[in-house]
């Protein structure tokens, strides 16, 4: 009879024992802590579940760890499965599922895992045993011929993956659009100071006669500057315009200030002459190095004088009728 082959055997079982003894919990344990796999073996690339179990008094405090991305430098968490707690016995079991994978063959310990609990004023740490995992290559059979690489498999896009890009366009969208106000706000303040003034703005026709005053004094023509009094003349006229009619005026060329003012005022024929009468006058001094007489600038001032003085009483007859009507 071989003695030490007999004592190795009894030592053999005396540890599995010892081990078995370890995993499972005494019904008067305070914690216990049990990691456990689905399967302790598995191919390169495939995926087993992993579970950390806790089971612990009632009345214990504890924090399970914080399980990421990594189990340990070779084995990778997939997801996180789910987490479950049960009442049995008076105790509480919390399981953690967690799906896992491999790369790199060979046998993988799966490390311990730290519980930290607390009863009353006590802080203590209960701990895992660490498994052993076996990751195996794939077997391949040489025998069978080469097989061509598999085309990718077409899948339909998903709400969850075209949102992004919707939501980023519709931000650019908006984006831009407030890029292109900001910018048209911009240029109409510096063309229309006086519209952006955070001061109540005073009545068009009060600003058109103050600067025609202004020109009418100043009388540049007379100094051989035929070109800026008539595009200053014209300015007064078109502001006036754009204020009191709402008509893009600033930005309309001769022809289309003269049909958009017919339409918003029908009756008056002579106003439609004397405004055609100025504006292309203006235009042939400006575009066509027009030379008109002294009489010819002095008679354009007034027109315009005219033009103003007959047309703003209107909308003073059309702010009464309105106020009369709220009233």
């Amino acid at each position: 009879m071989d003695i030490s082959s007999d004592i190795r055997g009894v030592k053999g079982l005396f540890l599995t024992a010892l081990f078995l003894l370890l995993l499972t919990p005494a019904k008067g344990q305070l914690i216990s802590v049990q990691s456990l796999l689905s399967r302790d073996s598995l191919m390169i690339g495939e995926q087993i579940n992993y579970t950390l179990r806790v089971e612990a008094a009632t009345e214990l405090e504890f924090i399970l760890p914080s399980i990421q991305d990594t189990l340990s430098s070779t084995l990778e968490v997939i997801s996180h499965l789910s987490t479950d707690t049960t009442l049995r016995d008076g105790r509480r079991v919390v399981e953690q599922h967690y799906n896992i994978t491999g790369f790199e063959s060979g046998s993988h310990i799966v490390p311990s895992q730290e519980v930290i609990y607390r009863r009353g004023g006590t802080v203590d740490t209960a701990r895992s045993m660490p498994l052993i995992i076996n990751l195996y290559d794939p077997i391949v059979d040489t025998t069978q011929l080469i097989k061509p690489i598999k085309p990718p498999i077409n899948t339909p896009l998903s709400f969850k993956e075209v949102l992004p890009w919707a939501a980023a366009g519709l931000g650019g969208l908006i984006i831009a659009g407030a890029v292109i106000w900001l910018i048209r706000r911009y240029l109409k303040r510096k063309r229309d100071p006086e519209g952006f003034s955070q001061k109540p703005l005073e009545p068009a026709h009060v600003i058109a006669f103050r600067e025609l005053d202004k020109l009418k004094g100043e009388k540049i023509w007379t100094k051989g500057e035929v070109k800026q009094y008539y595009t200053r003349l014209t300015e007064i006229t078109r502001h006036y315009i754009e204020r009191q009619y709402e008509i893009p005026a600033m930005e309309s060329t001769t022809e289309e200030i003269i049909h958009a003012f017919k339409r918003a005022n029908p009756e008056d024929i002579l106003l439609d002459e004397i405004l055609k009468d100025l504006l292309e006058l203006a235009d042939l001094v400006k575009f066509a190095r027009e030379d008109p007489l002294p009489v010819d600038n002095q008679t354009n001032l007034n027109n315009a004088y005219i033009f103003v003085q007959k047309t703003y009483p209107q909308f003073y007859a059309l702010d009464e009728k309105k106020e009369a009507s709220d009233e």
